[in-house]
Formats: C-alpha cells, sequence, structure tokens
C-alpha cells in the first residue's frame, strides 16, 4: 500500500478541524446569548432543578421540583437568593471551631 504525502494528510486533517468549529461557532455563539435570557437549571418541562433558592420557583405540593416561572424576559442570575453576610458568618464560625479544636489538642498534648 503506497503512502501518501504527509502535507495532503495534514491539510485534509486542517480542513475537517476548521469544518467542525464553524459548525461549533454557531452554537457556542447561541448558548452565550441563551445564558443571559433562560436558567440552565430550567428543563425542558419548565421545571427547575436547582439545588438553591429562586424568587423564579413555584413550588406545588404534588410536584417534586418547583416550576420556573420566568418568561425568558430577564438575566435569570440576578434573580439567585444570595446573602454574603451568611458567607462571612460560616467562614468566622468555622475559623473559631478550628481553633477551638486546636486549642482542646494543645490541652490534651502531654508535655514532653
Amino acid at each position: 500500500m503506497p503512502d501518501k504525502p504527509k502535507k495532503s494528510n495534514k491539510d485534509a486533517y486542517q480542513q475537517r478541524l476548521d469544518r467542525i468549529s464553524e459548525l461549533f461557532e454557531g452554537l457556542v455563539r447561541h448558548a452565550e446569548v441563551q445564558a443571559t435570557v433562560r436558567c440552565p437549571y430550567r428543563d425542558r418541562h419548565d421545571r427547575c432543578t436547582a439545588h438553591v433558592r429562586c424568587r423564579m420557583q413555584l413550588r406545588y405540593d404534588d410536584d417534586k421540583l418547583p416550576s420556573c416561572t420566568h418568561d425568558g424576559t430577564f438575566d435569570y442570575r440576578v434573580a439567585w437568593d444570595s446573602e454574603p453576610a451568611h458567607y462571612d458568618r460560616a467562614k468566622k464560625k468555622i475559623s473559631r471551631i478550628k481553633r477551638e479544636a486546636q486549642a482542646r489538642r494543645d490541652e490534651d498534648t502531654p508535655d514532653q
């Protein structure tokens, strides 16, 4: 079996890569636009699959997942509840617990 010239293989390979890139470019552009108006946690049945609270969630007693009530006319990212004070309190509490645990370990360590 005769060998094909390497240059033509490289050219053909590059052409395929360019074609794949061209195909995906449109998909990526569409996803970037959609990400500003459609929550990534909203499934095809308009249910919210997020494990975070959102003001757009509407919960029915018989449903396991809450419904997503946004209409796609806003940037969903501002709808998430976030309370920086909770984060700061948690970090301080973790630091305090670590200090107290280290102090207890230091007390329990016999002098050598």
